[in-house]
């Protein structure tokens, strides 16, 4: 825990000692700005520099030999962390800045009730707040380490009890975070939505304390800290997740306007938005998208690494508009398929001339740039930019998987939350900012949906999973075809729901993954689809396998303490 053996005796500039904060203004709000401070911004670095945690899953594919590959590799071991930043000291980051970020929130609880410099409203809103941020930290170390001891003092640098700290229940926790959450909520100190007393969105209300509780006991549900399978666990979540619901001011946004909760002003989200980063993250274009240099119109720049690559797997996962998955796997590579019919009845085809690409899901063309793909035109642009991943074409498939590349490996390209008019001539731009979206409406109606399958309660399931459904513009989930009412088929359709609505994304397939146990089913390999142009005009396609993984082991479940801590 070496994010907590530090107490703050200074300002967050490390020049003034705490009396001297605390008869100041600026620098007792200081103590409160400091957490808001350890909040990730960008989705894009957290495995690594520009590397999605999306790539460390099946969903995405990264070439290069960077974090992603070790990853995948199977060097994950307490002795080699893997995501690392290894330029610094220490080269562990997520442990150390979620320990930092629950240090810096008890310092500012510890700390605020002694400020001569504020007022009554003040020191209890920012309490409030700094109480709903520890649990935020406590949240993403729960996704990647497990269960971890509870803290509500900033440790003194002299403090040698690190053996008394025991790694408690998973239930444990989850209970004393939704009870601190519970406590903040009733208190009435924080509004219902968005802070009057600001006029910054990124500032924690009531609706973020209730997302934040929601999210965790669906953790604390879920088959990896709940092996026994107690329904009350899920009925817990089932009821976690209606209270989100059911909170006034927020609702989703219809099929039309979907683009608009990962761009635009984070000052002004979009109705189904609860909370998302403030800082522009439009360098993801540079970074994880496709390159639009060969533009035939006009000269602009080409992209530093097209990065995430979706897989064939996860483009597998986009149903035909009438609910039909496209195909079903012959082989245990995933290479050979059968076309389902009802599919084919839309015009799938992987034939010779084929177009698998044609009447699916409204959100595959949202998330998922393919051959021919119309990605608009650029700023300052006059004609659309055409994708081309067949061979040879202008973002053409890519065989060598070892080294950073403009030209996906996978034959896809990320799109969502991607613009064209981040690109125009020389260095012109005419995007909207991104953000990356940590809580929306929408991850709520799917996890009542999960929560009330695993709990029998099939038909609240189907009403839950419907809401999400339709937004979509899918057909109900009674009428797609081949629909059987039992527990496993309908489990199967929310988590593929839930891996869908939430791709590219941020880390949710990263922890449904590991939550679900399905490493071994998941993370063994990837493919992609490789694409070539005949003579005649018509594109012949053939899936093929990118890489093997070692990813997929028990050891992957939890990430290993730190050595040197879990030496303490």
């Amino acid at each position: 825990m070496m994010g907590c053996q530090k107490v703050l005796e200074k300002t967050p500039d490390g020049q003034i000692t705490i009396d001297k904060v605390l008869n100041d203004f600026d620098r007792s709000k200081g103590l409160r700005d400091v957490v808001y401070g350890q909040i990730y911004q960008a989705r894009d670095m957290i495995s690594f520099v520009h590397n999605p945690i999306e790539a460390l899953t099946d969903n995405a594919f990264w070439a290069a030999t960077y974090n992603a590959y070790r990853w995948h590799n199977g060097s994950l071991s307490l002795t080699d962390p893997v995501i690392t930043w290894d330029w610094s000291s220490p080269a562990e980051q997520l442990w150390p800045d979620f320990w930092r970020g629950i240090r810096l929130a008890n310092n500012a609880i510890k700390y605020l009730p002694q400020s001569t410099a504020i007022n009554e409203n003040q020191r209890n809103l920012w309490i409030a707040e700094s109480r709903v941020l520890r649990c935020w930290f406590y949240m993403n170390l729960l996704e990647f380490y497990g269960a971890v001891p509870w803290v509500e003092e900033p440790f003194d640098p002299n403090f040698m009890g690190w053996n008394e700290l025991k790694r408690p229940a998973y239930n444990e926790i989850a209970t004393k975070i939704e009870e601190e959450l519970l406590s903040v909520i009733q208190s009435g100190v924080l509004p219902a939505k968005g802070n009057p007393a600001q006029s910054d969105a990124r500032y924690v209300d009531n609706a973020i304390a209730y997302a934040i509780r929601a999210r965790v006991l669906l953790y604390n549900a879920s088959p990896l800290n709940n092996p026994e399978n107690d329904a009350a666990k899920w009925m817990r979540a089932a009821n976690a997740a209606q209270d989100v619901i059911s909170l006034q001011g927020f609702s989703l946004v219809p099929m039309e306007n979907y683009k608009r909760l990962f761009i635009g002003a984070y000052a002004n989200p979009a109705s189904e938005i609860i909370w998302r980063a403030w800082s522009d993250n439009s360098h993801i274009n540079n970074t994880n998208g496709v390159n639009v240099g060969p533009y035939p119109y006009a000269t602009i720049n080409n992209i530093w690494n097209c990065g995430e690559s979706p897989t064939q797997e996860l483009v597998d996962c986009f149903e035909m508009k009438n609910g039909a998955l496209p195909v079903t796997y012959n082989d245990a590579g995933r290479t050979k398929i059968t076309v389902n019919p009802s599919a084919a009845a839309l015009g799938y085809s992987e034939e010779v001339g084929g177009n698998p690409y044609t009447n699916r899901d409204a959100r595959f063309y949202v998330n998922i740039l393919y051959n021919m793909a119309d990605y608009g035109v650029p700023f300052n642009g006059t004609q659309p930019y055409i994708i081309e991943t067949f061979v040879g074409g202008r973002n053409g498939y890519n065989d060598i998987i070892s080294r950073e590349t403009q030209n996906s490996c996978t034959g896809y390209y990320s799109r969502k939350d991607k613009q064209i008019t981040y690109w125009g001539p020389g260095t012109a731009k005419g995007n909207e900012p991104t953000h990356w979206v940590f809580f929306r409406l929408a991850e709520f109606y799917l996890q009542k949906a999960e929560a009330l399958c695993e709990a029998g309660d099939l038909p609240g399931a189907m009403t839950a999973l419907n809401v999400i459904r339709a937004r979509a513009g899918q057909p109900d989930i009674q009428s797609v075809p081949g629909f059987a009412a039992s527990q496993d088929f309908l489990r199967t359709r929310i988590r593929n729901e839930r891996r869908v609505e939430y791709c590219l994304e941020g880390q949710y397939r990263f922890v449904d993954q590991r939550r679900w146990k399905v490493l071994n089913q998941t993370n063994r390999f990837v493919t992609g689809m490789r694409i070539t142009k005949g003579g005649d005009g018509r594109f012949s396609y053939e899936r093929r396998k990118i890489r093997d993984y070692q990813s997929y082991t028990d050891k992957y479940l939890v990430m290993p303490i730190p050595l040197e801590d879990a030496k303490k």
